[in-house]
């Protein structure tokens, strides 16, 4: 019985130490976002859009100072382009406006600057599910006349129209975006400021590997600002 209770007194401290290592907190911030395509059909529109996060990180500090670090974040970004459907027609002005849920999984490292100040550097990897955020503004040149025709539509599911470009009815011209994908991956990295071993002060680059829409290879990628408090 003895041992069985120093066997279990011992569990029970070694799992408080590891906890002891484990950081929990909350931030919130704002972001600046934008897209990439490798096949020129974006180019950019009023520059990058602003949006906002919130959400909650979870810290591990290993010895010698290297930590793991990830965390859950909602996102909302926003950006605005200029978009082709082959070469006629084109979409002028699009606005994209997206909700994600962001799951970031990043190595670190503690650089202890003064005994109220710490910087960790971090890079890794990141998950996104992307989900609808309502209708965004779509501006459409006609492929009949060449006027420019308001319109809206939701990233997430796409976008299609039909034109008569003459009174023949056979000469229907079909148009189409594709909705957005729901998932996407990328990299991330950043650096974190620890200030009285409780506030925090994040700076973040992401950029996105796997392609949000195939069909004109767009990317996203942002910078996050971001303050918090460390549990």
């Amino acid at each position: 019985m003895k041992r069985i209770t120093l066997f279990l007194l011992l569990a029970l401290y070694l799992s408080l130490q590891a906890f002891a290592q484990i950081r929990i907190g909350v931030d919130a911030g704002m972001n600046l976002t934008h897209f990439k395509s490798s096949d020129n059909y974006v180019q950019k529109i009023g520059g990058m859009g602003t949006g906002f996060q919130i959400g909650g990180t979870l810290d591990y500090e290993f010895k010698k100072h290297w930590m793991l670090m990830s965390g859950v974040s909602f996102m909302q970004t926003q950006s605005r382009m200029e978009m082709e459907y082959g070469m006629l027609p084109r979409f002028p002005d699009a606005k994209i406006k997206l909700n994600h849920i962001v799951i970031p999984l990043k190595v670190g490292y503690k650089f202890k600057i003064s005994k109220t100040l710490s910087l960790i550097p971090s890079v890794g990897m990141y998950a996104s599910y992307n989900f609808s955020a309502g209708d965004c503004p779509l501006d459409i040149k006609s492929p009949a006349d060449g006027k420019k025709i308001h319109e809206k539509w939701n990233p997430m599911k796409g976008y299609t129209d039909a034109f008569y470009i003459s009174d023949l009815p056979y000469e229907l011209y079909r148009i189409n975006l594709n909705p957005l994908r729901h998932w996407t991956y990328g990299g991330i990295a950043g650096l974190k400021a620890v200030i009285g071993r409780h506030y925090t002060l994040s700076f973040q680059y992401y950029e996105a590997i796997k392609r949000i829409q195939y069909q004109c290879s767009i990317r996203d990628y942002g910078y996050q600002l971001s303050v918090g408090y460390i549990f």
